[in-house]
């Protein structure tokens, strides 16, 4: 399993069949040039068969759900209320 960043910050986990020095260069290239909706539409595993790479499983790290729903609540929590509520 190896942790990438894509281009609007996900850290996310992709598990590979075979794991080699000239693969994670490649996966180190593309990753942080694609956002993590294009990854879940399929792009990484389209650009990664020109290569024969088989991507086994990818998966977002918790923590970024965590950190997203913080900052979330925060925004929430700095909006103006109307008074009375």
């Amino acid at each position: 399993m190896a942790k990438f960043v894509t281009r609007d910050n996900k850290s996310i986990k992709i598990k590979l069949a075979h794991k080699n020095d000239e693969l994670m260069n490649l996966l180190n290239n593309t990753v942080p040039r694609l956002s993590y909706d294009e990854i879940l539409e399929g792009e990484l595993e389209k650009r990664m068969k020109d290569f024969g790479v088989n991507i086994e499983s990818i998966e977002l790290s918790c923590g970024d759900d965590i950190k997203e729903l913080l900052l979330s609540k925060a925004i929430f929590d700095a909006l103006s209320k109307p008074t009375g509520v």
